[in-house]
């Protein structure tokens, strides 16, 4: 039984076919979320230069993440970092390459994400709606002040989702009330 080998991509930012440019930090994860760790190393904060990182693992199912750089705030306990790729699971085979690319979102796609998932709570009755006004107008705020994606497939797609997702609802209620 052989190692595997994954090659961890990083996309450029708002640009999931680009590749980045600069140096990421890579971790990668067991399926428990524990960091891996093998044969007395430590998969975390391995560097990538240029977005991209190629390293040897056991073979298994992997979570993979990136952030593209540290600040000690006190040195050996907490560190305030700077920006998170997208997350990406890989199932990491006997003498095979997996390869993976780590999208690199904007801020504004976070923000606007947050902002959705606090109104779905919210229906859902799982937060208060005091609550849930103040971190709106909060992120609402903070989103002005950004620039917006400059590829639109970031945000674009998440109306249209959203009314998809409502038709299924009313759909399946409507099948719920004639059966």
């Amino acid at each position: 039984m052989g190692l595997a080998k994954i090659n961890v991509w990083v996309s450029a930012m708002d640009d999931p076919c680009g590749v980045a440019n600069r140096v990421w930090y890579i971790t990668i994860y067991d399926c428990d979320g524990n960091v891996l760790q093998w044969c007395g190393k430590k998969y975390v904060v391995l560097p990538a230069p240029c977005g991209h990182l190629e390293v040897e693992v056991p073979p298994g199912c992997y979570y993979i993440k990136g952030v593209w750089g540290y600040t000690v705030v006190r040195p050996g306990f907490e560190y305030r970092v700077n920006h998170f790729t997208d997350a990406a699971i890989v199932q990491a085979c006997c003498e095979e390459t997996a390869c993976v690319k780590l999208f690199n979102p904007s801020a504004h796609r976070c923000g606007s994400i947050i902002v959705r998932a606090v109104a779905d709570l919210l229906k859902q009755k799982l937060v208060k709606p005091e609550t849930a006004r103040k971190v709106n107008q909060a992120m609402e705020e903070l989103l002005a002040q950004l620039p917006r994606p400059i590829k639109e497939f970031e945000l674009g797609h998440m109306d249209e989702i959203e009314k998809l997702v409502q038709e299924q609802e009313a759909q399946a209620q409507k099948e719920q009330r004639q059966g």
